[in-house]
């Protein structure tokens, strides 16, 4: 009997390379797929197999099956979510892809001074209480994994503030490309007491309700990052 976990990590395997095939331009929009008969053969794995790798890919929208025309591959830059991501930050040959991380940075800044933007407005008492704590945790923390995972916590927090669901959901989405990539991040972008030290001022201008100042803060924050990101990888930044 065939053993059903075995074969779903089969199918998530075929899928994961799938993705990163269609996401590198090894297929590109407008593309056929094989069918799955041939992928079967050619990969020596079940159809049912391909068949459930094949649905997770168009779950993603980045595939259609079309009668009479058989799998095609959609423009995942007009039709995909954010959880393409985390298949597009590598290259296929394993190395950094700077021009997502580029987009990924600047995005997070514009999110990150929306979220301190609502929440000087909206937090209450108990949620600064809890940045607080999480602040704390961070200046006394010396494992950059642990620390990576307090500013997640920390960001986490400032989304509940805003009092904003989508603003949560949002954040929730990017929980597996830090994970992913935990081992890049902790050694790229959190240096013990940087971030803490900033955060701490984040927290007074939210008690304070000042937008204006938690949004300059929050936007040095992510410069100083995105510097030591850039740094690391030897890119020049085009500030």
């Amino acid at each position: 009997m065939a053993n059903p976990r075995a074969a779903a990590g089969r199918a998530e395997q075929l899928a994961a390379q799938l993705k990163r095939e269609i996401l590198n331009g090894t297929y590109r929009p407008g593309d056929k797929l094989p069918s799955e008969t041939s992928l079967a053969q050619s990969l020596g794995v079940h159809r049912v197999t391909v068949r459930e790798a094949m649905t997770q890919l168009s779950q993603l929208h980045l595939v259609e099956r079309r009668p009479g025309a058989g799998t095609v591959v959609l423009d995942y830059r007009k039709r995909a979510s954010v959880e393409v991501i985390e298949y597009l930050t590598l290259n296929a040959d394993g190395g950094v892809n700077v021009s997502i991380v580029r987009d990924l940075l600047e995005m997070a800044v514009m999110f990150s001074q929306q979220l301190v933007d609502l929440a000087a407005q909206r937090c209450t008492p108990a949620q600064l209480g809890e940045l607080d704590v999480i602040v704390t945790r961070m200046r006394n923390e010396a494992s950059l994994s642990r620390l990576l995972w307090l500013d997640f916590e920390f960001n986490a927090t400032l989304a509940d503030a805003t009092q904003n669901v989508v603003a949560r959901l949002v954040l929730n989405s990017v929980r597996g490309l830090v994970s992913q990539h935990a081992h890049l991040l902790e050694t790229l972008w959190v240096v013990p007491g940087s971030v803490s030290e900033g955060y701490e001022h984040v927290v007074a201008a939210l008690r304070a309700r000042d937008a204006r100042r938690a949004s300059e803060i929050v936007h040095w924050v992510w410069a100083s990052r995105r510097a030591r990101v850039f740094d690391a990888l030897g890119v020049a930044t085009d500030d």
